[in-house]
């Protein structure tokens, strides 16, 4: 197996929608059930994707791909920080998915350096990524590549 990675055009739109639904079904069925699994396909969820795909001075958009076919992909951004904190900016890794086949394989590791690089080039000082606190395999990633704890946030179900 020998993986590309690219940056995603308008044309990977619709893989892209289909990957995060298989996301949003996994974090729904594994994780958190508040999760719409129909969210993507939403004309919000596509109008979001295709905002990312399009605005290239604040977003970072990008595909893995087997022989052209896409078998991942890592959206990411500038975001806002609280007014409470002294940056002005963080680069957000905002969702990514890699199809269980080519886990594991240091595709999810490449994203992320090229968006770490990405955001040094933006003067972007702090990355944030947000993960479920039960998905240990994301966030045993994220450690891995150099990422601590910063905020734990809690909730509880109200019956």
């Amino acid at each position: 197996m020998e993986y590309k990675i690219r940056k995603a055009v308008i044309e990977d739109l619709e893989k892209i929608q289909e990957l995060n639904t298989k996301l949003c079904v996994k974090e729904f069925e594994e994780f958190d059930d508040t999760i719409n699994p129909n969210y993507p396909m939403t004309q919000k969820g596509k109008d979001y994707f295709k905002y990312r795909i399009e605005n290239s001075e604040e977003s970072f958009s990008y595909v893995a791909t087997d022989n052209d076919k896409i078998i991942g992909y890592f959206i990411g951004g500038v975001s806002g920080v609280e007014d409470y904190r002294t940056p002005t900016k963080i680069g957000e890794g905002e969702t990514a998915f890699v199809e269980k086949e080519y886990r594991g394989k240091g595709i999810g590791t490449q994203f992320m350096k090229l968006f770490e690089e990405w955001a040094r080039e933006k003067g972007i000082k702090r990355l944030r990524y947000v993960a479920s606190s039960r998905n240990k395999e994301a966030i045993k990633l994220y450690k891995k590549l150099g990422c601590d704890e910063y905020d734990v946030v809690l909730e509880k179900v109200l019956e």
